[in-house]
């Protein structure tokens, strides 16, 4: 069989069936498959991804599909500086991470890091932790297939019918 040649089994009926392919090119198909899983916890939750400012944070939605709350995973990075409109609550809560060593600065990165997963409110709550700025939850946290959590399924409200 030549290097690149693929030839195909057929059935009674003339429609492809079956593929023969040479094996380097299986070999190449086969290490691409766990590419393509999608990531996910050993619980199964999917992990989604914020990246922002050079820096990169997983975490995972949880609870109600409609107000989930979403943990932060140990490891993900925040940036250092928050800007002037972050609403005062959250810069607290920022300030008060760091002041029990669940988020901690990182100098050789330029950032802060979670110690470990921290479980918040909302996904925008998480988002807003993260970028330092506010940001919509359900469009910035992304999935390994490219969804965001709102293409996901989350925050969508459920129509009700009239009584």
């Amino acid at each position: 069989m030549e290097e690149h040649k693929v030839s195909f089994i057929c059935d009674a009926n003339g429609l492809k069936t079956h593929a023969v392919v040479p094996i380097a090119l299986y070999r190449a198909l086969i290490s691409l498959k766990d590419m393509l899983k999608p990531q996910a916890l050993p619980s199964g939750k999917e992990i989604y991804t914020l990246a922002v400012k050079n820096l990169c944070a997983k975490g995972f939605p949880h609870g109600d599909r409609t107000h989930p709350y979403f943990t932060i995973i140990k490891g993900s990075q925040a940036a250092l500086k928050t800007a002037a409109s972050l609403p005062l609550h959250i810069k607290k809560y920022r300030e008060y991470l760091q002041s029990v060593g669940l988020l901690y600065e990182d100098p050789k990165q330029d950032c802060l890091i979670a110690a470990e997963d921290i479980k918040v409110k909302s996904p925008s709550f998480a988002a807003a932790v993260i970028a330092g700025n506010i940001r919509n939850g359900l469009d910035v946290w992304i999935s390994s297939e490219g969804f965001s959590l709102k293409q996901s399924g989350y925050g969508i409200k459920v129509k009700r019918p009239n009584r």
